[in-house]
Protein backbone atom coordinates (compact mmCIF):
# COMPACT_ATOMS: atom_id res chain seq x y z
CA UNK A 1 0.00 0.00 0.00
CA UNK A 2 1.45 3.52 -0.79
CA UNK A 3 0.91 6.40 1.06
CA UNK A 4 -0.68 8.76 -1.88
CA UNK A 5 -4.04 6.67 -0.33
CA UNK A 6 -3.52 8.30 2.54
CA UNK A 7 -3.71 5.32 4.63
CA UNK A 8 -4.23 6.24 8.92
CA UNK A 9 -2.90 4.20 11.57
CA UNK A 10 -5.78 2.45 12.33
CA UNK A 11 -7.35 0.56 8.75
CA UNK A 12 -10.56 -1.52 9.71
CA UNK A 13 -11.30 -4.21 6.87
CA UNK A 14 -14.80 -4.89 6.13
CA UNK A 15 -16.80 -6.83 4.10
CA UNK A 16 -19.08 -10.24 3.87
CA UNK A 17 -17.71 -13.53 5.31
CA UNK A 18 -15.73 -15.37 3.05
CA UNK A 19 -14.72 -12.62 0.46
CA UNK A 20 -11.28 -12.63 1.60
CA UNK A 21 -10.71 -10.62 4.77
CA UNK A 22 -8.67 -12.48 6.39
CA UNK A 23 -5.88 -13.13 3.57
CA UNK A 24 -6.21 -9.16 2.14
CA UNK A 25 -5.33 -7.87 5.97
CA UNK A 26 -2.44 -10.54 6.15
CA UNK A 27 -1.40 -9.13 2.66
CA UNK A 28 -1.49 -5.32 3.55
CA UNK A 29 0.24 -6.32 7.17
CA UNK A 30 3.10 -8.41 5.41
CA UNK A 31 3.72 -5.49 2.78
CA UNK A 32 3.70 -2.54 5.29
CA UNK A 33 6.01 -4.85 7.43
CA UNK A 34 8.31 -6.15 5.37
CA UNK A 35 8.35 -3.57 2.24
CA UNK A 36 8.01 -0.22 4.54
CA UNK A 37 9.60 -1.48 8.22
CA UNK A 38 6.82 -0.93 9.93
CA UNK A 39 5.62 -2.14 13.00
CA UNK A 40 2.29 -3.69 12.00
CA UNK A 41 -0.19 -5.60 14.42
CA UNK A 42 -3.16 -7.43 13.14
CA UNK A 43 -6.05 -7.41 15.03
CA UNK A 44 -9.05 -10.39 14.86
CA UNK A 45 -12.40 -10.13 16.35
CA UNK A 46 -13.26 -14.07 15.57
CA UNK A 47 -13.93 -17.80 17.35
CA UNK A 48 -10.27 -18.84 16.76
CA UNK A 49 -7.25 -17.41 15.44
CA UNK A 50 -7.46 -17.56 11.23
CA UNK A 51 -3.91 -15.49 10.59
CA UNK A 52 -1.66 -17.41 12.38
CA UNK A 53 -2.01 -20.87 10.85
CA UNK A 54 -1.11 -19.12 7.27
CA UNK A 55 2.18 -17.75 8.66
CA UNK A 56 2.29 -22.01 9.77
CA UNK A 57 2.54 -21.11 13.33
CA UNK A 58 -0.31 -22.36 15.57
CA UNK A 59 -3.61 -20.10 17.20
CA UNK A 60 -2.61 -17.18 19.23
CA UNK A 61 -4.89 -15.38 21.53
CA UNK A 62 -5.85 -11.71 22.89
CA UNK A 63 -2.30 -11.10 23.63
CA UNK A 64 -0.27 -10.06 20.94
CA UNK A 65 2.28 -12.24 19.21
CA UNK A 66 4.68 -11.99 16.28
CA UNK A 67 4.67 -13.66 13.14
CA UNK A 68 7.76 -12.38 11.76
CA UNK A 69 9.83 -9.13 12.65
CA UNK A 70 7.62 -6.71 12.90
CA UNK A 71 4.47 -8.27 12.12
CA UNK A 72 2.33 -9.05 15.03
CA UNK A 73 -1.29 -10.56 15.53
CA UNK A 74 -4.04 -10.53 18.25
CA UNK A 75 -7.51 -12.81 18.45
CA UNK A 76 -9.61 -9.93 20.18
CA UNK A 77 -11.18 -11.42 23.37
CA UNK A 78 -13.93 -9.38 25.14
CA UNK A 79 -13.82 -10.91 28.48
CA UNK A 80 -10.31 -10.17 28.89
CA UNK A 81 -10.62 -6.97 27.51
CA UNK A 82 -12.85 -6.03 30.30
CA UNK A 83 -10.93 -7.36 32.68
CA UNK A 84 -7.52 -5.55 30.96
CA UNK A 85 -10.13 -2.19 31.56
CA UNK A 86 -11.46 -2.59 34.77
CA UNK A 87 -8.13 -4.23 36.85
CA UNK A 88 -5.80 -2.34 35.17
CA UNK A 89 -6.35 0.81 33.50
CA UNK A 90 -8.82 1.42 36.14
CA UNK A 91 -7.17 -0.21 38.99
CA UNK A 92 -10.96 -1.26 40.13
CA UNK A 93 -9.70 -5.15 40.95
CA UNK A 94 -12.17 -5.29 43.66
CA UNK A 95 -14.76 -4.54 41.73
CA UNK A 96 -13.83 -6.38 38.28
CA UNK A 97 -13.64 -9.86 41.07
CA UNK A 98 -16.89 -9.20 43.18
CA UNK A 99 -19.40 -7.99 40.66
CA UNK A 100 -18.10 -8.41 37.17
CA UNK A 101 -17.64 -11.44 37.29
CA UNK A 102 -20.72 -12.84 38.62
CA UNK A 103 -22.23 -15.16 36.48
CA UNK A 104 -25.76 -12.92 36.46
CA UNK A 105 -23.55 -9.86 35.62
CA UNK A 106 -21.39 -11.26 32.89
CA UNK A 107 -24.90 -12.12 30.91
CA UNK A 108 -26.24 -8.96 31.63
CA UNK A 109 -22.87 -7.39 29.91
CA UNK A 110 -23.16 -9.97 27.06
CA UNK A 111 -26.36 -8.92 26.02
CA UNK A 112 -25.82 -5.19 25.92
CA UNK A 113 -26.52 -3.97 22.84
CA UNK A 114 -23.14 -2.72 22.05
CA UNK A 115 -21.15 -2.81 25.27
CA UNK A 116 -18.61 -5.86 23.93
CA UNK A 117 -18.02 -3.45 20.57
CA UNK A 118 -17.51 -0.24 22.92
CA UNK A 119 -14.93 -2.52 24.78
CA UNK A 120 -13.38 -3.74 21.51
CA UNK A 121 -13.05 0.04 20.48
CA UNK A 122 -11.81 1.10 23.27
CA UNK A 123 -9.02 -1.53 23.36
CA UNK A 124 -7.84 0.01 19.86
CA UNK A 125 -7.49 3.13 21.43
CA UNK A 126 -5.62 1.83 24.38
CA UNK A 127 -3.02 0.23 21.75
CA UNK A 128 -2.86 3.55 19.25
CA UNK A 129 -2.90 6.35 22.09
CA UNK A 130 -1.53 4.40 25.45
CA UNK A 131 0.06 1.57 25.11
CA UNK A 132 3.71 2.97 24.30
CA UNK A 133 3.79 5.04 27.65
CA UNK A 134 1.53 2.34 29.92
CA UNK A 135 3.67 -0.63 28.26
CA UNK A 136 6.76 0.77 26.42
CA UNK A 137 5.50 -0.67 22.77
CA UNK A 138 3.73 0.93 20.15
CA UNK A 139 2.55 -0.05 16.34
CA UNK A 140 3.03 1.80 13.61
CA UNK A 141 -0.39 0.64 11.82
CA UNK A 142 -2.71 -1.38 13.04
CA UNK A 143 -5.17 -3.35 10.45
CA UNK A 144 -8.17 -4.89 11.70
CA UNK A 145 -9.84 -7.87 10.16
CA UNK A 146 -13.61 -6.43 11.13
CA UNK A 147 -16.36 -8.75 12.11
CA UNK A 148 -18.31 -10.05 8.80
CA UNK A 149 -20.66 -7.45 7.37
CA UNK A 150 -23.49 -6.12 9.58
CA UNK A 151 -21.68 -6.92 13.13
CA UNK A 152 -18.51 -5.26 11.22
CA UNK A 153 -20.25 -1.68 10.00
CA UNK A 154 -22.32 -1.84 13.52
CA UNK A 155 -18.72 -0.36 15.26
CA UNK A 156 -18.77 2.96 14.15
CA UNK A 157 -22.20 3.36 15.37
CA UNK A 158 -21.65 2.27 18.69
CA UNK A 159 -20.60 5.32 20.34
CA UNK A 160 -24.09 6.97 19.32
CA UNK A 161 -25.85 4.11 20.79
CA UNK A 162 -24.11 4.27 24.24
CA UNK A 163 -24.43 7.75 24.42
CA UNK A 164 -28.47 7.48 24.10
CA UNK A 165 -28.36 5.82 27.46
CA UNK A 166 -27.33 8.58 29.20
CA UNK A 167 -24.88 6.71 31.44
CA UNK A 168 -22.25 8.91 33.64
CA UNK A 169 -19.22 7.35 35.07
CA UNK A 170 -15.83 5.73 33.63
CA UNK A 171 -17.84 4.18 30.87
CA UNK A 172 -19.07 7.77 29.11
CA UNK A 173 -15.57 8.78 29.17
CA UNK A 174 -15.06 5.79 27.22
CA UNK A 175 -17.78 6.42 24.72
CA UNK A 176 -16.71 9.75 24.13
CA UNK A 177 -12.65 9.04 23.82
CA UNK A 178 -13.91 6.12 21.33
CA UNK A 179 -16.21 8.51 19.15
CA UNK A 180 -13.21 11.22 18.83
CA UNK A 181 -11.03 8.66 17.49
CA UNK A 182 -13.40 7.06 14.87
CA UNK A 183 -14.70 10.51 14.36
CA UNK A 184 -10.80 11.96 13.17
CA UNK A 185 -9.54 10.76 9.82
CA UNK A 186 -5.79 10.94 10.32
CA UNK A 187 -5.99 8.14 12.84
CA UNK A 188 -9.15 5.68 11.31
CA UNK A 189 -10.02 4.84 8.16
CA UNK A 190 -12.10 1.95 6.35
CA UNK A 191 -11.81 -0.57 2.95
CA UNK A 192 -14.17 -3.08 2.22
CA UNK A 193 -13.06 -6.68 0.34
CA UNK A 194 -15.08 -7.51 -2.13
CA UNK A 195 -15.82 -10.38 -4.88
CA UNK A 196 -16.83 -10.04 -8.82
CA UNK A 197 -20.15 -11.75 -7.59
CA UNK A 198 -23.59 -10.47 -7.14
CA UNK A 199 -24.52 -10.41 -3.50
CA UNK A 200 -20.91 -8.89 -2.28
CA UNK A 201 -21.21 -6.17 -5.03
CA UNK A 202 -24.52 -5.73 -3.35
CA UNK A 203 -23.61 -5.39 -0.04
CA UNK A 204 -20.81 -3.32 -0.55
CA UNK A 205 -22.43 -0.68 -2.34
CA UNK A 206 -24.65 -0.80 0.45
CA UNK A 207 -22.19 -0.58 3.21
CA UNK A 208 -20.73 2.51 1.30
CA UNK A 209 -23.75 5.38 2.37
CA UNK A 210 -23.45 3.63 6.05
CA UNK A 211 -20.06 3.86 5.91
CA UNK A 212 -20.37 7.60 5.19
CA UNK A 213 -23.25 8.20 7.59
CA UNK A 214 -21.59 6.69 10.65
CA UNK A 215 -18.11 8.26 9.88
CA UNK A 216 -18.91 10.97 7.81
CA UNK A 217 -16.36 9.69 5.23
CA UNK A 218 -16.67 6.59 2.31
CA UNK A 219 -13.96 4.18 3.00
CA UNK A 220 -10.51 4.68 1.57
CA UNK A 221 -10.50 1.97 -1.34
CA UNK A 222 -12.20 -0.84 -2.13
CA UNK A 223 -10.08 -4.79 -2.63
CA UNK A 224 -11.82 -6.62 -5.30
CA UNK A 225 -10.38 -10.02 -4.15
CA UNK A 226 -10.41 -12.86 -6.79
CA UNK A 227 -10.43 -10.21 -9.32
CA UNK A 228 -10.32 -11.06 -13.29
CA UNK A 229 -8.51 -7.91 -14.57
CA UNK A 230 -4.84 -8.48 -13.58
CA UNK A 231 -5.25 -11.33 -15.96
CA UNK A 232 -6.75 -9.87 -18.83
CA UNK A 233 -3.95 -6.60 -18.38
CA UNK A 234 -1.19 -9.71 -19.04
CA UNK A 235 -2.05 -9.69 -22.39
CA UNK A 236 -5.33 -11.41 -22.43
CA UNK A 237 -7.53 -8.57 -24.20
CA UNK A 238 -10.97 -10.46 -23.77
CA UNK A 239 -12.79 -12.70 -21.40
CA UNK A 240 -12.99 -15.38 -24.13
CA UNK A 241 -9.36 -15.41 -24.11
CA UNK A 242 -8.98 -15.64 -20.55
CA UNK A 243 -11.66 -18.64 -20.39
CA UNK A 244 -10.14 -20.28 -22.88
CA UNK A 245 -6.48 -20.51 -21.69
CA UNK A 246 -8.07 -21.44 -18.51
CA UNK A 247 -9.79 -24.36 -20.11
CA UNK A 248 -6.48 -25.20 -21.64
CA UNK A 249 -5.34 -25.59 -17.92
CA UNK A 250 -8.21 -27.65 -17.11
CA UNK A 251 -8.08 -29.94 -19.89
CA UNK A 252 -4.27 -30.70 -19.21
CA UNK A 253 -5.07 -31.29 -15.23
CA UNK A 254 -8.45 -33.68 -16.43
CA UNK A 255 -6.61 -35.54 -19.43
CA UNK A 256 -9.86 -35.01 -21.44
CA UNK A 257 -12.09 -32.46 -22.41
CA UNK A 258 -15.23 -31.15 -20.75
CA UNK A 259 -18.22 -29.08 -22.75
CA UNK A 260 -20.00 -28.84 -19.56
CA UNK A 261 -16.66 -27.77 -17.55
CA UNK A 262 -15.83 -25.37 -20.49
CA UNK A 263 -19.74 -24.26 -20.69
CA UNK A 264 -20.12 -23.20 -17.48
CA UNK A 265 -16.19 -21.92 -17.05
CA UNK A 266 -17.33 -19.34 -19.70
CA UNK A 267 -20.22 -18.55 -17.84
CA UNK A 268 -18.94 -17.78 -14.67
CA UNK A 269 -16.06 -15.85 -16.09
CA UNK A 270 -18.42 -13.78 -18.35
CA UNK A 271 -20.57 -13.05 -14.52
CA UNK A 272 -17.53 -12.36 -12.72
CA UNK A 273 -16.53 -9.81 -15.30
CA UNK A 274 -19.84 -7.84 -15.50
CA UNK A 275 -20.27 -7.58 -12.06
CA UNK A 276 -16.69 -6.44 -11.61
CA UNK A 277 -17.80 -3.65 -14.37
CA UNK A 278 -20.85 -3.16 -12.55
CA UNK A 279 -18.62 -2.21 -9.14
CA UNK A 280 -16.86 0.35 -10.97
CA UNK A 281 -19.27 2.20 -13.07
CA UNK A 282 -20.79 2.64 -9.63
CA UNK A 283 -18.23 3.90 -7.17
CA UNK A 284 -16.26 6.62 -7.24
CA UNK A 285 -13.11 5.37 -4.56
CA UNK A 286 -10.47 3.05 -6.07
CA UNK A 287 -10.94 0.00 -6.38
CA UNK A 288 -7.43 -2.09 -6.52
CA UNK A 289 -7.78 -5.48 -8.17
CA UNK A 290 -6.16 -8.41 -6.55
CA UNK A 291 -5.83 -11.32 -9.00
CA UNK A 292 -7.33 -14.77 -8.55
CA UNK A 293 -4.47 -16.75 -7.27
CA UNK A 294 -6.91 -19.65 -7.20
CA UNK A 295 -6.38 -19.63 -11.22
CA UNK A 296 -2.60 -18.45 -11.29
CA UNK A 297 -1.38 -20.80 -8.86
CA UNK A 298 -3.76 -23.32 -7.23
CA UNK A 299 -1.76 -24.94 -5.51
CA UNK A 300 -0.08 -22.13 -3.38
CA UNK A 301 -0.08 -22.20 0.52
CA UNK A 302 -0.79 -19.40 2.74
CA UNK A 303 1.78 -17.80 3.23
CA UNK A 304 2.75 -18.06 -0.63
CA UNK A 305 -0.75 -16.21 -1.37
CA UNK A 306 -0.27 -13.58 0.88
CA UNK A 307 3.13 -12.65 -0.30
CA UNK A 308 1.90 -13.15 -4.37
CA UNK A 309 -0.50 -10.60 -2.96
CA UNK A 310 1.77 -8.16 -1.63
CA UNK A 311 3.40 -8.10 -4.24
CA UNK A 312 0.48 -7.24 -6.10
CA UNK A 313 -0.23 -4.25 -4.00
CA UNK A 314 3.20 -3.36 -4.12
CA UNK A 315 3.46 -2.94 -8.00
CA UNK A 316 -0.14 -1.35 -7.82
CA UNK A 317 1.20 1.67 -5.62
CA UNK A 318 4.35 1.72 -6.67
Amino acid sequence: MDDRLSIPPVLFLLGKGGVGRTTSAAAIGYDRAVRCGERVLLVQWALRDMISPLFNLEQGGHKHRQLLPGLSVMNYDADEAMKEYFVEHLNMGLFYKFVLENQQVQKLIHAAPGLEELFFLGRLFWLVELAEVERGYRFDRIIIDSPATGHGSALFGVAATISRFKLSGPLVSETARVAQMLEDPAKVGTAIVTLPEELPVEETLEMIPVLEKDLGRPPLFILLNRSLSPLLADGLASSSELSSTLSQRIHALAGSESRITIDALHGDLARRLEYERRLRTAVSIPVISLPDRMIVAPEETGLERIQALTGTLAAVHA
